[in-house]
């Protein structure tokens, strides 16, 4: 299978994840913490399945420790946040809002990792920004809301953590670290937020659409990210693979509207997604 497929597979997998995560968040009584949480488990376990059997390698050292213990802090967050975010607003707009993560990935990489910056860079932000602002704001309400702010908030966290998993990576094979990596988050969410998971045993974990949502999207995750990092094992090159992961930014709010029915807001959104692809592509190339 070549990288072209692979990274198909990729956007094919994570955009279907993305419509699983809210379709299961839209259920009553179900806890967007501790949905979230046990996805990030779920797949932790498929990708612990996955690992053992082409391969178990990852090296913790002292260089390793401090980065994972701060991956593990990132994640929690990331997740936490994210997942709240998502519950309160619709997917399409979550998807726009995600596009700032190649603002905050941009940035992190010139004060972390000391990559470039150019003048298009600093235009694709702008794009981004606007995108944002088109689909955030209205004449009714001149302010982002409260969901809005903490998705915003988790993307930076997911951004930071994406910095820590490029140094990670280099201690271990990509299935190996992705066990740890969502098994960190999910068990550490599971663990502080004690009195919410002790409260799922008499709702969320009592339902089907939990389940189904854990089981479907741990595997989705799992093949997904594995496919990606297959795909760059085997010849797959960033300036070419970033126009076919760039199809998740439309693919993902189109489900929601076709699927999930979000068509508050229509026209803007549409606008949204061309000006932040517009962004997102200056970003990329």
């Amino acid at each position: 299978m070549n990288w072209f497929i692979l990274t198909l597979i990729y956007v094919f997998f994570l955009t279907t994840a993305s419509v699983i995560n809210k379709k299961s968040l839209n259920a009553e009584k179900l806890d967007e913490i501790v949905f979230g949480a046990s996805v990030q488990v779920a797949t932790s376990i498929v990708s612990l399945l996955l690992a053992l059997a082409t391969g178990w390698a990852f090296t913790f050292n002292a260089a390793s420790i401090p980065l994972f213990v701060g991956m593990g802090v990132v994640y929690f967050f990331a997740v936490s946040m994210y997942f709240t975010g998502l519950s309160k607003i619709e997917l399409s707009t979550v998807t726009i809002l995600e596009a700032t993560g190649a603002i905050y990935s941009l940035l992190l990489g010139i004060f972390l990792l000391g990559e470039s910056f150019t003048a298009m860079k600093l235009l694709g932000i702008a794009l981004i920004i606007a995108a944002v602002l088109i689909v955030s704001l209205s004449k009714e309400k001149k302010s982002f809301s409260k969901y809005s702010l903490i998705i915003l908030a988790a993307i930076f966290f997911y951004a930071l953590g994406a910095v820590l998993d490029k140094q990670l990576n280099a201690f271990g094979n990509p299935l190996s670290y992705l066990t740890l990596s969502f098994a960190t988050a999910g068990i550490s969410m599971l663990l502080i937020y004690f009195k919410r998971t002790r409260a799922a045993l008499n709702g969320t974990f009592k339902l089907k659409v939990f389940w189904q949502g854990i089981i479907t999207n741990g595997i989705l995750y799992s093949l997904g990210f594995w496919s990606l990092f297959e795909a760059y094992n085997r010849g797959g090159e960033v300036s070419r693979m970033f126009p076919i992961t760039l199809s998740m930014s439309v693919l993902i709010p189109l489900m929601g509207i076709l699927f999930l029915k979000e068509r508050n807001y229509l026209p803007r959104k549409i606008i949204a997604i061309v000006v932040m692809i517009v962004g997102l592509w200056i970003l990329g190339n």
